[in-house]
């Protein structure tokens, strides 16, 4: 009896020994080259972890999350998944000129700080979209609508870039705007024909001025000659 006494307690302690070298092997995680490991003991954040194998204490002492750090991400604000399915709320904008423009733009981001960007952005692909939306705006409505749609589009990306930066550095969000691509700009639907027909007429007429500058370049040499 005392032999089977001995060999129960020798089982349950190989047993509780099992299970221990099981919950601390748990511990161990691998941060692949593009990503960065957040270790949080009871919630809070102790370390960052570089590429490579690592280990924390199990859970529920420690737990670790791994994130993607070089991986582009994108937001696409006016439109969704293609230019032509438009987000109205988001893409009418007011000029300076008291003109309203649809606009579609793309912006693609990375993360400089996981910690940042885990803990202090309940939704950060929101966060992105707001601060997009919150600095295209202000741009277009600091410039004419011609501005807008025409020669400024490029200006027009590049100010919204570093307003928006600014707005998500201000609230600490982790996050590196990498570019801001304009995919469309354009007067509404509504007044298209319209804004087609205007820009149309002041082709034809700049044509006709060419037209008679090159008649009077050539006809007048030849009056003055006769």
């Amino acid at each position: 009896g005392r032999f089977l006494a001995l060999r129960g307690l020798a089982v349950a302690g190989l047993l509780i020994g099992l299970i221990f070298a099981v919950w601390l092997a748990s511990g161990f995680y691998i941060v692949n080259a593009d990503q960065q490991g957040v270790v949080l003991r009871f919630g809070r954040h102790v370390e960052t972890t570089q590429p490579g194998p690592r280990w924390h204490l199990p859970y529920p002492i420690e737990t670790a999350e791994v994130v993607n750090v070089l991986g582009v991400r994108s937001v696409e604000v006016g439109y969704r998944n293609n230019v032509k399915s438009k987000v109205l709320k988001e893409s009418l904008m007011l000029t300076d000129d008291e003109n309203i423009v649809d606009v579609q733009f793309a912006v693609q981001y990375v993360l400089k700080s996981p910690t940042d960007y885990l803990f202090r952005n309940r939704a950060p692909e929101d966060t992105v979209l707001q601060a997009a939306e919150t600095a295209i705006r202000e741009i277009v409505g600091k410039s004419s609508m011609d501005f807008v749609i025409f020669e400024g589009r490029a200006e027009v990306a590049a100010r919204a870039h570093k307003l928006m930066q600014e707005i998500l550095d201000r609230y600490d969000t982790g996050i590196n705007i990498q570019k801001v691509t304009m995919q469309n700009a354009q007067p509404p639907e509504q007044v298209q024909a319209a804004f087609d027909d205007a820009v149309k007429a002041g082709q034809d007429r700049e044509r006709q001025k060419n037209e008679g500058q090159a008649y009077a370049n050539d006809v007048v040499p030849k009056a003055k000659g006769m």
